[in-house]
């Protein structure tokens, strides 16, 4: 999908670099993908911390996770 947007040009440098990324596509894409993998993981954090999962703290259990 092809979006003409305003971007700041030192945010987008500092996300570059942070990236590793070497186009503003590439950039832009990765720096989305970041936010959306983070939420997923956020999503999945607070799913275990709201259950009881005293089996977590086991070291018993869990050296064979």
């Amino acid at each position: 999908m092809r979006t003409v947007i305003d971007v700041d040009k030192d945010l987008l440098e500092l996300a570059r670099q942070e990236l590793g990324t070497l186009t503003t596509k590439e950039t832009v894409n990765a720096a989305l993908k970041k936010i959306a993998e983070r939420a997923s993981r956020r999503e999945a954090f607070e799913y275990w911390r709201t259950r009881d999962n005293t089996d977590l703290l086991d070291q018993k259990i869990m050296k064979h996770a």
